[in-house]
């Protein structure tokens, strides 16, 4: 009875420390999720979008295995901050993404600035989500396969608490104290 319990224990013991630690995590400002963004696929008309959770869901599909989204108490090698950016140009035809990481390594310490990019071309005025979906997946899998297959194996981590440190050192835009709001009509 009591060795079973040990048994028991031992594996619920191992189970959890390889819950509680991860090879990577990623950070989206919060902004991506509070705030819409928008493209114009023609003169005419304009297609808002939240960008965090559509490029959220990409990185989910697309980096499935030691990849979670930035938590508080996890352990991992590495964290990611991620700034997604979506720019449809409907004169050429061409959806352009742009991907800014900053990794950040164990003490909390910025490693690399790296920007990745992609597009895609055609008419994205039928099917926009579809278009920007198959950017961010473009972007996710280049994120993958430029950036976190290149980085050393590390033995020291980074706690997912830091987390709150980089949403709040994102610095806010200063306006002078004589700006006056356009008047809207």
């Amino acid at each position: 009875m009591i060795k079973k319990l040990h048994y028991t224990l031992i594996t619920l013991l191992l189970i959890s420390a390889e819950s509680f630690s991860q090879d990577f995590q990623y950070h989206i400002y919060e902004r991506y999720y509070n705030h819409h963004d928008n493209l114009r696929p023609s003169a005419y008309a304009v297609h808002s979008h939240l960008q965090g959770p559509a490029f959220e869901e990409a990185i989910n599909r697309n980096l499935k295995s030691g990849v979670i989204k930035c938590a508080s108490g996890i352990e991992s090698k590495y964290i990611f901050s991620l700034e997604p950016k979506i720019f449809y140009n409907y004169v050429m035809n061409i959806l352009y993404g742009e991907l800014k990481v900053k990794i950040y390594g164990p003490e909390n310490v910025l490693k690399s600035t790296q920007t990745i990019s992609s597009k895609h071309q055609g008419k994205i005025y039928l099917q926009t989500s579809f278009y920007i979906d198959k950017v961010y997946d473009q972007l996710s899998i280049k994120l993958k396969n430029e950036i976190l297959d290149k980085l050393p194996i590390s033995n020291s981590s980074i706690n997912g608490n830091f987390c709150t440190t980089i949403e709040l050192s994102k610095p806010k835009k200063i306006i002078d104290k004589d700006y006056k709001n356009p008047i809207q009509a």
